[in-house]
């Protein structure tokens, strides 16, 4: 048997080897049955031919020869199917594979049953079996031939020019691959055996390791027909079946040399075994040691896998922030797949944010993140690819069918390669985007997939670990922030209670003294009334005088008492009526003006209406800013104004005495609080225990209004405090309460 028969069967075997490993090693949808389908045939088509060269008898030889050209154009049938539905992406409906086919399986009858419509005799001679042809039969068959295969290489061209990015790539590979094989195939298997020249039907099979090559470099580099090919087995199968054929070529030769024409002999046989046994004892180190080579030279060079995943994993173990682990995810990336650009994409909060490491590029980052996180399928996927994210656009079940489509022109017109999402426990953490590869492979294949899953499992882990930390921290810094919050809220407590206890001692202590005051004066006034009650009218007259106002000061001084404590405890009645400021401010001057140094002016509105307010209350208000007024002004008089303002009656009292410092200002209606310069005076009054403004500030704001205070030190102080005006609101019954009892005196 020629050496050439010998090629043709080995390089039979490679296509059916290829079709096999397609089917293995890649998720079996129509079109990859349709290519795995074309291969075999390619095999079977060689393998018949081998058989028809071989053969030594003109029957065994007419045999082969059907079997062939029922191959042959059984090829036809499967590249046009496979371009078809790899164009349209769907598988091709029954009825047009039926149309399809018909043709095919008229022309493998004729070929079988007719043996004068086709093939018409076999030759046996010695330079080569040569087939007698029927030249009508034989151009109906290469027109039919023909006609599949340009209407093969027209679908896949089309599907060429309307493609972009990898996917453009992937059609000129099947293109180019096509065209030269399928041509120089027709030339030496159909034209030539048409003009009489059947010597050279050998050669055309052997332009299929063409296709083969352009078919591998399309899987290895552009993920073509999105198969995960362990290209280092493919090429280690060929490698070793190689090697094992040029042995079986060599030693078959040396043989012949040494034996003669005995072929097979016990030398032979011994050698044989001598070699089985040797390749069998080193085979798996041979194996791993071509995989090695293979993987590191020509698919993936310099990755490391284990290695770089031991070092990244070393790496993360030190690494607490989201951005550090994701830069270092990033440069890992750069260092191991070398791709052209590199994009994280993370949601903080409702915002998207795009991490970019190595290069812009305008895409849609939120579509891409919106899109991943809305879709369970696709957010639970490993990786992202353009082919993967189309199978699911072609399922008419998926929930994602409308939102992909922007999605997917997105990824091919930017030149997107594949996704990868960062998933922990189904919660969406960040999305890498990649584009080509750097290095000999542009896409990424079976190796590098599995290693960005690896990289991509290991990243979620310690992200969530960061992420998770990260909220630890802001709640202990949030819970220690308010732990501060709370203790100095707490000091600041505690000093007041402190200071308030100091004061209500130092009360304690001025309350004694301002009530035993009134009381010894009438105790003495009384005394000195026993010696001129009936000898001085004029001396009774005076001591009768103080005792009233000894009195009128005690009584003051309970009612300012009595008031605060009822403020303290919420127990303050507010009977609110018509009153007459005019009157009121009349009746509190009346009552102060013999302490009236200077006199007092008062300035009241011509018609001004009625205040909506509590009689009393508002006399007791008026006593004691009066009484101030009266108290600290040693020089100067007091004015008095009161003026309707919008819905309120504006009253003011001004002094010219000490004034008040500014500090001590927002303080005054405090509790026990007088200001500094005023602890000094000389006068003791009721209103020196600090009560006094406490009840004052708390009963306008009881009756609605708002009170204010201007002062400068040297120059005197104005109090202002405003009451509703009286528009016919509801009145309370007063008719039977007097001072005291609405003083809880009685």
């Amino acid at each position: 048997m020629e050496s050439y028969v010998y090629a043709l069967m080995f390089l039979s075997l490679v296509n059916i080897i290829f079709g096999i490993y397609t089917l293995k090693e890649s998720r079996v949808t129509t079109y990859i049955k349709y290519f795995a389908g074309s291969l075999f045939c390619v095999g079977f088509w060689g393998i018949g031919l081998g058989g028809f060269l071989a053969a030594e008898s003109p029957e065994v030889a007419m045999l082969w020869a059907k079997f062939h050209y029922v191959a042959s154009i059984f090829v036809a049938y499967y590249l046009l199917v496979f371009a078809l539905s790899l164009a349209k992406e769907e598988p091709i409906k029954l009825f047009y594979r039926i149309l399809l086919i018909l043709p095919i399986i008229a022309i493998s009858v004729i070929t079988v049953c007719c043996n004068n419509l086709l093939l018409k005799q076999a030759v046996i001679e010695e330079g080569g079996n040569v087939m007698i042809l029927y030249k009508p039969g034989h151009i109906a068959y290469a027109i039919v031939f023909a006609s599949y295969f340009i209407a093969t290489l027209v679908v896949v061209l089309n599907k060429l020019l309307k493609s972009s990015g990898i996917i453009q790539k992937q059609m000129i590979l099947i293109f180019v691959g096509l065209l030269i094989s399928g041509v120089l195939g027709m030339v030496y298997n159909l034209i030539l055996p048409l003009l009489g020249n059947y010597k050279l039907v050998w050669v055309g099979p052997q332009f299929t390791v063409v296709f083969l090559a352009l078919m591998f470099i399309g899987m290895v580099r552009y993920q073509l027909f999105n198969i995960r090919l362990l290209a280092g087995k493919i090429l280690f199968t060929g490698l070793t079946s190689v090697i094992m054929f040029l042995a079986f070529l060599f030693f078959t030769n040396v043989n012949k040399i040494v034996f003669g024409e005995s072929v097979i002999n016990l030398e032979f046989i011994l050698f044989g075994l001598f070699c089985a046994f040797l390749y069998s004892t080193f085979y798996e180190s041979f194996r791993d040691f071509v995989l090695n080579k293979i993987q590191s030279k020509i698919i993936t060079p310099g990755l490391d896998t284990s290695l770089v995943l031991k070092e990244y994993n070393r790496k993360l173990g030190k690494l607490s922030a989201k951005n550090e682990i994701l830069n270092e995810f990033a440069q890992t990336l750069k260092k191991a797949l070398s791709p052209e650009y590199i994009s994280i994409i993370t949601k903080e909060g409702n915002e998207v944010i795009n991490k970019q490491y190595v290069e812009y590029r305008d895409i849609n980052y939120e579509l891409i993140f919106e899109t991943i996180e809305k879709e369970e399928d696709l957010k639970d996927m490993k990786y992202l690819a353009p082919p993967t994210l189309m199978s699911i656009l072609q399922d008419e079940n998926s929930s994602a069918v409308l939102s992909l489509e922007e999605f997917i022109n997105e990824l091919q017109t930017k030149g997107l390669v594949l996704l990868l999402p960062i998933v922990y426990e189904h919660d969406l953490l960040a999305v890498c985007v990649l584009g080509e590869g750097n290095s000999s492979s542009s896409t990424y294949i079976d190796e590098e997939i599995e290693f960005l899953e690896s990289l991509s499992d290991t990243t979620a882990v310690y992200l969530t670990r960061a992420i998770l930390f990260e909220q630890l921290s802001e709640f202990n810094s949030v819970l220690q922030q308010k732990v501060d919050e709370q203790t100095k809220e707490l000091q600041i407590k505690v000093k007041e209670l402190e200071e308030a206890r100091r004061k209500e001692n130092d009360m304690i202590d001025i309350m004694g003294h301002e009530l035993r005051t009134p009381a010894t004066i009438v105790k003495l006034n009384a005394e000195m009334l026993r010696k001129y009650i009936d000898s001085n009218p004029e001396e009774y007259a005076k001591y009768l005088e103080r005792i009233s106002k000894a009195i009128d000061t005690e009584i003051g001084l309970i009612n300012t008492l009595l008031t605060s404590a009822k403020l303290e405890g919420g127990k303050v009645e507010i009977r609110r009526e018509k009153v007459d400021i005019k009157e009121s401010i009349e009746m509190s001057v009346h009552g102060n003006e013999k302490e009236l140094k200077e006199g007092v002016k008062i300035d009241i509105e011509e018609g001004l209406p009625f205040a909506y307010a509590d009689r009393i209350r508002v006399m007791e208000i008026l006593d004691n800013l009066i009484s101030n007024a009266v108290k600290y002004t040693d020089k100067g008089r007091i004015d008095i104004q009161a003026r309707s303002k919008g819905e309120n009656i504006e009253i003011s009292v001004r002094d010219t005495g000490k004034g008040i410092p500014k500090e001590d200002i927002p303080k005054l209606g405090s509790k026990f609080y007088r200001a500094n310069n005023y602890l000094g005076s000389k006068i003791v009054r009721p209103g020196g225990t600090g009560l006094g403004l406490y009840v004052t500030f708390r009963l306008v704001k009881l009756m609605g209004g708002k009170i204010s205070v201007e002062s400068e030190e040297g120059k005197g102080s104005t109090f202002t405090f405003t009451l509703p005006i009286y528009t016919n609101q509801k009145l309370d019954s007063t008719d039977t309460q007097d001072r005291f009892t609405r003083l809880g005196l009685k």
